[in-house]
């Protein structure tokens, strides 16, 4: 049942009543409407009878109150999905990482304009071969890190995140560093922010996010590898075989690669808890991890994403809506990435405002991004009392 149910009109436990009508009354309460986010649940529940996907897990939250949370479909063959399933969030990875970033910049431990030879030595340019890559450009997808078959072969050969490095160093650059932005395949800077972070704080990328991020946060259910009383949470993510939906195989394996792109797992809420940290502006249940001006730089407009996405700039982790426009419901300052896993995530700042949806899947399943953006369209039209009054 979501949480806006409409309230049950038969007698039956007085307190059953009370606590049916308050959970009613809370899309309203702040400033959104239980008829519309109606949409939202039928959109989902819709999307999985007709297997255009295989299942989802989905919640809205505003102003620090959850108005939609549901699940649809199978975790595993027979197994209904949860709403704490756990979920293969690839590059909706990439904001915890920056976040470990900004930890080290805000204790002085390093700078974002520090060339990255600094702490990968095999990083430094040959002679004459332009200036150094430095920690802005990698957060910024302005490194140019190799790519193609020889990219897909040290995903293969790399055992750490320093490994890795060492591998893609000694990759052809494909642009020199600082001259546009280019997400490339999985957003490979960001290993390589995971292996700065590791060599920094003399800690395993792993510990470190564990200790000065996940662990404040209480992100109690969100890994790099779940451990073995956990693993039947983790949702087998579909793939489309021949026009038809199928659970796709799943192994979780340990490993010493703990890739800052796409390594994390973890529920719906607890990434909703990472949202009320970013809308708090850096603080959650009392507990400061970044000052505001931090986070507030995490968010901000650093860089075009090119004519494909005109409306939309890159900042640390994630995009940022630039400007108004364009095809979508968003409003300028919101902050959001997506996963080849069928992970979402969108926070608005002005809206107070958090959407995380996620679609387990194989990357480049038919109807997963389809159903996605629809999900966020219909978070924004559950919207009664909007506080954008920038218009």
């Amino acid at each position: 049942m979501a949480v806006y149910a409409r309230m049950k009109t038969w007698p039956f436990f007085s307190c059953l009543l009370l606590a049916a009508f308050c959970q009613a009354q809370i899309p309203e309460s702040v400033g959104m409407s239980s008829a519309r986010l109606e949409r939202a649940h039928q959109l989902l529940q819709s999307a999985v009878a007709s297997r255009t996907v295989g299942s989802v897990i989905a919640l809205i939250a505003r102003d620090d109150k959850i108005v939609y949370s549901e699940a649809f479909g199978e975790a595993a063959p027979g197994v209904s999905m949860p709403k704490d399933a756990i979920v293969r969030l690839a590059s909706i990875t990439k904001p915890l990482t920056a976040t470990a970033v900004m930890i080290l910049f805000e204790r002085g431990q390093l700078q974002l304009t520090d060339p990255v030879e600094k702490y990968l030595p095999e990083f430094a340019p040959a002679e004459g071969g332009g200036r150094s890559i430095t920690i802005y450009d990698l957060l910024t997808h302005q490194a140019g890190p190799g790519e193609g078959p020889e990219l897909d072969a040290v995903w293969e050969k790399a055992k750490t995140a320093r490994g890795f490095s060492l591998l893609v160093s000694k990759l052809p650059r494909r642009f020199p560093p600082g001259t546009r932005f280019d997400y490339g395949s999985y957003g490979t800077a960001y290993e390589i922010l995971g292996a700065i972070v590791e060599r920094v704080s003399g800690r395993s990328f792993k510990d470190f996010l564990t200790d000065e991020v996940l662990s404040p946060l209480q992100m109690r259910d969100t890994y790099f590898v779940v451990p073995e009383n956990k693993r039947s949470r983790l949702a087998v993510p579909y793939r489309n075989v021949e026009g038809k939906l199928v659970f796709a195989s799943q192994q979780e394996n340990d490993t010493d690669f703990y890739s800052g792109g796409g390594g994390l797992r973890s529920t719906v809420n607890d990434y909703y808890r990472f949202c009320l940290f970013l809308l708090h502006h850096g603080e959650l249940g009392g507990i400061r991890l970044l000052s505001p001006k931090t986070v507030r730089l995490m968010m901000s407009e650093h860089v075009e994403m090119g004519p494909d996405d005109p409306a939309y700039a890159w900042g640390f982790g994630a995009s940022v809506r630039s400007r108004r426009g364009g095809t979508d419901l968003e409003t300028p300052c919101s902050y959001g990435w997506n996963g080849g896993t069928g992970t979402l995530f969108v926070v608005d700042p002005v809206e107070h405002l958090s959407i995380v949806i996620f679609v387990p899947s194989i990357p480049g399943t038919p109807g997963v991004d389809e159903l996605r953006q629809a999900f966020v369209t219909a978070a924004y039209q559950g919207i009664s009392k909007s506080y954008d009054h920038g218009y």
